[in-house]
């Protein structure tokens, strides 16, 4: 017994010390495979360390909490250092083999790894990192406006009219409210505010894909008027109807209680008439050229004959100043500060054959269409009214002006086209279907409008205006857009009148100037061009007949 244990001790003392930890799985199946794969030979040589090799096995399942061949899932306990005389060699002597990338790739579970395109030879391309978070772009913010919208505490509800107006220009003039990108490519250009155009503006952007008409846009409008005549004690009242230009190139004007006449043709200076009383108003017949019809304080009409300088004929009626004026043919009608029209058939000796009522202030605008089917009649009671011929009852009644209407026309070329003007409080262009009695738009002017004409030979308008240029501005019909600013008056323009040709308009200021503008293309000359291109074309067919 004493021998046997001294064996015992003796060969446990030999044996390498062992940890208490767990030895990992990969050791123990290959103390196994040795165990299996070793020979007859050597088992029989070494007993003694087979025996003390159980006992180690023995031992080291006992340190497991179950058997070995239950633990399918490897130890991920770190790795085992043990003073074994097999580290680096198997128990039979023989070098230890290195497990093959492949066998461990195999041993593990899961989908293997795809080889990257740099191993197959193919060149990788580049993609965009990923980023940890989103900064979004503050080129379009306006910092400075937000600032000053969240420190402005004001209630503009409370705000008079003149102020919030004030304040609207403002915002227009400085861009705030929308942000133009003018160098974005992906919209459209934005469409410039109408009071920031002038004459000398350029385009400085343009939508692509459509022809410009260099030729229309680059129509050079002269700045200042090419003539200046005196009209001495004009009376300076916004209701009259001071200025009238005839087909046969004859310009009247009523200074106080004088009529006189220039021929534009000559330059003469003719006075007329000198009446007992001041004149409110006077307009050429266009069916006959020499007469011109002259409305006075007397409440009278007075029928003129320019070539005899006489008196053909005196029509009463009215019960206050007569203040405008128009001709449809043979019919005149005449509208007073009683709020009154009446039509005189100036053929016959009865000539009072209707009265219209329906303004209540004095009526200071009047104008027929074309085509002499609608007569428009503005007053002082902001009020524009479109009759239908030979009726006593307006077809319709326009309350979109907040101030006294005068300023009246007629497209030409769209016959029931009406452009209205307001005064000081209203300061709008109104275009209006007569047909319908339906608003189309209107333009904001800034100022008082006291007179509008439509050009004859283009799509353009000019307006007179008062405070605060006292200026006339050219229009672009329909976009409404400025084409030229014209000032050299002092004092506001009471009213404007256009020459036969439609080239020339002339307005009367209260600064007792008439002032001449070049301002639209003449009709005899595109006339005269466009004979000499069809005398043109009609020699070179003649020569190619011959």
């Amino acid at each position: 017994m004493e021998n046997s244990m001294s064996k015992q001790c003796d060969l446990k003392l030999n044996e390498p010390i062992l940890s208490s930890r767990v030895v990992p799985r990969w050791q123990r199946k290959e103390l196994e495979k040795s165990k299996s794969s070793r020979p007859n030979s050597k088992s029989n040589s070494n007993n003694a360390s087979f025996s003390s090799q159980s006992n180690v096995s023995s031992t080291f399942g006992e340190s497991f909490s179950g058997p070995a061949e239950s633990r399918k899932t490897p130890c991920k306990l770190p790795s085992l250092t043990l003073n074994m005389p097999y580290k680096t060699t198997n128990l039979d002597g023989t070098p230890k083999k290195k497990l093959s990338s492949s066998l461990k790739n195999q041993n593990k579970v899961g989908t293997p790894k795809k080889l990257s395109k740099s191993r197959e030879g193919k060149r990788s391309t580049h993609t965009t990192p990923s980023c940890d978070r989103f900064i979004p772009p503050r080129s379009g913010n306006n910092f400075e406006n937000s600032g000053f919208e969240l420190l402005n505490d004001e209630d503009e509800s409370k705000d008079s009219p003149t102020t919030r107006r004030y304040k609207d220009g403002m915002k227009q003039n400085l861009n705030i409210g929308h942000q133009p990108k003018i160098l974005n490519m992906k919209n459209k250009a934005p469409v410039p505010a109408m009071n920031l155009l002038n004459a000398q503006s350029k385009v400085l952007f343009a939508q692509s894909g459509g022809q410009v008409n260099r030729k229309a846009s680059a129509r050079a409008i002269p700045q200042t008027a090419w003539r200046v005549l005196d009209a001495p004690d004009v009376n300076n009242d916004y209701y009259l109807n001071l200025l009238d230009w005839s087909v046969t190139n004859y310009l009247c004007v009523a200074l106080n209680t004088s009529v006189f006449l220039w021929n534009a043709g000559s330059g003469d200076i003719m006075e007329l008439t000198e009446h007992s009383s001041q004149v409110a108003s006077v307009r050429w017949s266009p069916i006959v050229p020499e007469i011109v019809a002259i409305g006075d304080y007397n409440n009278k009409v007075c029928l003129w004959n320019i070539e005899k300088q006489s008196l053909v004929r005196v029509m009463s009626g009215h019960t206050d100043r007569v203040s405008s004026l128009a001709w449809n043919e043979y019919i005149l009608s005449s509208g007073s500060r009683s709020g009154q029209i009446f039509h005189h058939d100036v053929r016959v000796s009865e000539h009072h054959v209707a009265t219209l009522v329906g303004h209540d202030l004095e009526v200071c605008g009047l104008a027929y269409s074309k085509d002499g089917k609608y007569l428009a009649s503005g007053a002082n009671d902001n009020k524009v009214m479109v009759w239908a011929d030979r009726e006593t009852t307006p077809l319709h009644t326009l309350i979109e002006h907040s101030a006294a209407v005068k300023a009246l026309a007629w497209c030409p070329t769209s016959k029931n086209l009406l452009a209205s003007g307001g005064g000081t409080q209203d300061r709008q262009i109104c275009f209006w279907n007569a047909a319908h009695g339906t608003l189309q738009h209107t333009v904001d002017t800034g100022s008082q409008v006291s007179s509008i004409l439509w050009s004859k030979n283009t799509k353009e308008l000019v307006t007179g205006h008062g405070y605060s240029q006292n200026q006339l501005t050219v229009w672009k019909y329909p976009t409404m857009t400025r084409l030229a600013e014209l000032t050299g008056h002092q004092d506001r323009v009471l009213q404007l009148a256009m020459s036969p040709d439609g080239s020339t308009v002339v307005s009367l200021g209260a600064d007792e100037a008439l002032r001449l503008w070049k301002i639209f293309d003449c009709e005899t000359e595109k006339k005269t061009k466009r004979s000499d291109k069809s005398r043109s074309t009609s020699s070179k067919l003649s020569m190619n007949c011959r």
